[in-house]
């Protein structure tokens, strides 16, 4: 490299207000594949399965890549909650098997302790959502401007009840442009921890703010309404989380807790 272009690429650096070992990091984006992904993740986690699969149709030139069949694997597993296990278990299979083709997928990693909490397998879940957390911490060392891999070792972090540890990380999600639905939500279930329910309650406002029909938000605002002590406010998140997602781990306690205060 001339002289000259050593010098110009310094000065871009300082003028960034970037140190040199920041450029590279400066420079994260997701694939294509990636963007679908988080697409169609987001809309399955906020229990809009409907539109995700129309999202995931619209990327078949991806089907083969990894993102794509980690996203139609979850997508698959949620659709089928309820209705049909064995496609559940399917949406699994293949989860576990991207997990081992690239090892350094945390996506699909937290996501296979997403189902394997679903199907009851709670050990399992955690050695998932610990390797999930190893992942993507490694994938945050190597760049610093990963939001992707942010999110993940937050979520991941909240799955483990580190509360803290998951919100400095989720803190640096949003600063580096990951979903900001999906952050306030994972910032929420921090306080959710913590016990904060007046916290919790109004970071899962701010994801009705953005999203009101972001299902879950229901389901752990109503538990934090609950605490705050207002039953009116209980009573009509929990039957909007029930109408917005009937199928849900979460649905069968939803009618329970509002079969009792009635």
């Amino acid at each position: 490299m001339k002289l000259r272009t050593v010098l110009s690429v310094a000065l871009l650096i300082t003028i960034a207000g970037l140190p040199a070992t920041d450029a590279a990091a400066a420079q994260f984006k997701p694939t294509e594949a990636e963007v679908l992904r988080d697409d169609v993740i987001a809309k399955t986690v906020a229990w809009r399965t409907k539109s995700a699969e129309t999202t995931l149709k619209k990327g078949t030139k991806y089907e083969q890549s990894q993102p794509y069949l980690t996203a139609e694997a979850f997508l698959m597993a949620t659709y089928s909650l309820g209705q049909n296990e064995n496609f559940v278990l399917k949406g699994l299979a293949i989860l576990d098997k991207q997990a081992k083709r690239d090892p350094k997928d945390f996506v699909a990693e937290f996501y296979r302790g997403e189902v394997l909490r679903w199907l009851d397998r709670r050990d399992d879940a955690k050695a998932a959502w610990q390797k999930a957390l190893n992942k993507a911490t490694a994938a945050v060392e190597e760049n610093g401007r990963n939001c992707t891999a942010h999110y993940y070792r937050g979520a991941a972090l909240v799955r483990m009840k580190k509360a803290d540890e998951a919100r400095r990380a989720l803190k640096k999600a949003a600063k580096t442009d990951f979903d900001p639905v999906m952050v306030d939500f994972q910032i929420g279930m921090t306080y959710i921890i913590d016990q904060n329910w007046k916290a919790a309650r109004d970071a899962f406002d701010d994801v009705h703010e953005m999203d009101p029909r972001y299902a879950h938000l229901y389901f752990f605002r109503g538990i934090a309404w609950e605490k705050i002590g207002r039953k009116d406010a209980l009573l009509y998140d929990l039957g909007q989380f029930v109408k917005l997602a009937p199928n849900s781990p979460e649905a069968k306690q939803a009618r329970a807790i509002l079969a009792s205060v009635r």
